[in-house]
């Protein structure tokens, strides 16, 4: 790269990064904060409506369906709402910006070529793949043409499980996917999320703390049983075994106390959607 290159690159990069840093664009990106958390609430609302339904059919109930339990059944829920609509294109404007706050982080933000800020920046980019497909997914019921993630994913698994060498990458989808769940776990345990966060009042302190161990540890756990869904599903060839949060609830709904698992998850999400509406406030941005 020729000097002159190299300093328009540099250049491009600063005013990228200073309109990141603006006043309205960092009110927007807190906005993706609060938009994950109508996600996680109303997830964690339909888990616990299926472990109610699952425990009142063990117990010789008629139980209950609450459809999807995952992200897409969350955003058709909102979507039937009165002003639902409304509210789907805020979380995708707000989730947006945060992608594009996180993109410019992932691609600028790193000031030396240390191992640990290539690792920031792998993480930045992982954040934003998810804050992207909330967005994307937002407008798309907003819009009205809204799909079902876990049709997804089986698509995707039968796909990769037609291609040369489908099942290694399914498997290595499976260990990134338990890997997530694990490092979620860990987040969670040994309460790293503080670097994400600039120090809050004493009188918030101990209930964030609350919100986000609890949220961290039951998302980490459905992620990781997704992931083992997925290897699952490479072992057995079989592209019906692989598929989202929804087929993860559904499993644990199927092992004895299920009902009770699901309730305790379900309240995990709820905590997790607490703490991004706490964590708009206190974040890092």
């Amino acid at each position: 790269m020729t000097d002159s290159a190299e300093a328009t690159a540099r250049e491009t990069g600063r005013q990228v990064r200073r309109a990141a840093d603006s006043r309205w664009f960092e009110t927007t990106a807190r906005g993706g904060f609060v938009g994950s958390g109508v996600v996680h609430l109303l997830i964690g609302y339909l888990v616990i409506l299926l472990g109610i339904g699952s425990a009142a059919g063990q117990s010789g109930g008629q139980g209950s369906q609450s459809g999807e339990t995952d992200q897409s059944g969350a955003l058709a829920q909102l979507a039937a709402v009165p002003g639902g609509v409304v509210l789907l294109w805020l979380v995708a404007v707000g989730t947006a910006a945060l992608t594009i706050r996180l993109v410019v982080e992932a691609v600028v933000g790193g000031r030396t070529d240390t191992a640990r800020s290539w690792l920031n920046r792998a993480k930045n980019a992982g954040k934003a793949i998810v804050y992207g497909v909330i967005a994307y997914s937002s407008a798309s019921f907003a819009l009205g043409a809204g799909k079902s993630s876990s049709g997804s994913t089986r698509g995707a698994a039968a796909t990769a499980l037609a291609t040369p060498g489908g099942v290694f990458l399914l498997l290595a989808a499976a260990a990134v996917a338990i890997a997530i769940g694990i490092g979620l776990v860990v987040i969670g345990v040994r309460r790293s999320y503080r670097k994400q966060l600039v120090t809050p009042p004493k009188t918030v302190e101990r209930p964030l703390t609350v919100l986000a161990v609890t949220g961290y540890v039951a998302k980490g756990i459905a992620v990781t049983i997704v992931g083992v869904l997925v290897a699952v599903a490479a072992f057995r060839s079989d592209p019906q075994q692989a598929s989202g949060l929804d087929a993860a609830f559904d499993a644990v709904k199927g092992v004895p106390g299920g009902g009770v698992l699901l309730v305790v998850i379900g309240i995990g999400f709820l905590a997790f959607g607490a703490y991004s509406f706490l964590r708009a406030k206190y974040a890092r941005i």
